[in-house]
């Protein structure tokens, strides 16, 4: 039997090992605090429930919890800034380092205040962005993660998680930002050039801290809608691969560990441009979007390029029966897994809706029948 570490280093280098690994506690791979709540109360533990992503209310999950779950990684994030700590108001708002306002709306956040709105390029050029290297940052990560690494055998992951649009998006405001790539390119560009160099210079620090441990970590940006592209593929190779390659080629200059890209939607499209702006991983292979739904196609056409993690079908069947999740987690692994390449998890974070029993028989699931040889039948 490998280690966790092992296992996942087997699957980012296209080998079988043991059994697909498993994974669990990212921005896009963790689990809502009301799922996780129930999860405790099935399991019969009294433990404090501890927010780590105010906008999505994703739960810290404590070991003993992935450790039932056959959890095999274990996530690092950077911490908030000097000067700077989350606190809403009465009205369940409160804004970030950047100065977007968010409100708390039942299960989930939403931003609703947005600082560059309606400005002018002169003006956005004056905004004074936080500082991507106070040291408060990346305080204390080097030495969690080398304990994490000499003392455990987990895979560790680099958890937060760079992106572009999104947080043009807060800044502008969605709809903003959207009519400003069309109607004002060179406002757009320049806004998209300020986060990239945020981003790259944020590496800086957090990979000098844990660059040396990490398997993999995490970037990415949502390019699929239900439908089809966010924005068409023509301005998507134009604007947005460049820019991602660029922070692509300086991540890689900084560690030895591969790229996790998060795109939600219908991204089939887009798979070759991944692989070639330097993503290792793509994620989550939402098949409920269109063209995703077959994993056989996907493996078959792009699984010596991409290591694949997810693919089951957090958004159509997880709040169902138990043997629908079941069913579909048997589909992916027996689709994806073959020939390694393959990380198992819930697709995106667990919702509020997926009950106890649900969550313990989709990783119940992975870890049955994600031994090697995959040989069972669906």
């Amino acid at each position: 039997m490998l280690t966790p570490r092992e296992r996942v280093r087997r699957a980012l280098a296209h080998q079988e090992a043991d059994r697909v690994p498993i994974d669990n506690g990212g921005i896009v791979s963790g689990m809502h605090e009301v799922a996780y709540k129930n999860l405790l109360e099935y399991l019969g533990l009294d433990l404090e429930v501890e927010i780590y992503d105010p906008v999505q209310r994703l739960a810290v999950v404590d070991d003993r919890v992935l450790d039932r779950l056959h959890v095999d990684t274990r996530y690092i994030f950077a911490n908030a800034p000097q000067g700077w700590e989350y606190r809403e108001d009465e009205n369940r708002c409160w804004y970030n380092e950047w100065g977007v306002l968010f409100r708390r709306v039942e299960y989930y956040a939403d931003s609703v205040g947005h600082p560059l709105a309606g400005k002018s390029l002169n003006e956005i050029k004056q905004f004074k962005f936080p500082d991507p290297q106070d040291p408060a940052r990346f305080k204390g990560l080097k030495e969690k993660a080398r304990q994490l690494y000499e003392e455990t055998d987990y895979a560790l992951v680099g958890g937060t998680i760079a992106a572009l649009y999104t947080p043009a998006w807060d800044l502008r405001g969605y709809q903003q930002f959207m009519l400003d790539t069309v109607a004002e390119p060179k406002l757009a560009e320049y806004l998209l050039d300020r986060l990239l160099e945020w981003w790259m210079a944020f590496y800086e620090g957090y990979l000098e801290a844990i660059g040396e441990y990490i398997e993999y970590l995490w970037v990415g940006d949502d390019w699929g809608q239900q439908s089809g592209p966010l924005i068409s593929p023509d301005n998507f190779r134009q604007v947005v691969k460049p820019r991602f390659a660029k922070l692509h080629e300086f991540i890689k200059s900084k560690t030895k560990a591969k790229i996790a890209y998060h795109s939600c939607g219908s991204i089939y499209w887009a798979l070759q441009d991944f692989a070639e702006m330097g993503v290792d991983i793509i994620h989550p292979l939402q098949p409920s979007a269109k063209d995703m739904d077959d994993s056989e196609k996907i493996k078959r056409e792009f699984g010596a390029r991409l290591v694949f993690h997810g693919g089951t079908d957090n958004q159509g069947l997880f709040h169902l029966d138990r043997e629908l999740v079941v069913a579909d987690a048997k589909r992916r692994i027996k689709a994806l897994a073959p020939g390694g390449g393959y990380i198992f998890s819930s697709g995106h974070n667990l919702q509020a809706n997926c009950s106890p029993k649900n969550i313990l028989a989709l990783f119940d699931t992975a870890y049955e029948f994600g031994h090697y040889p995959i040989n069972f039948e669906v």
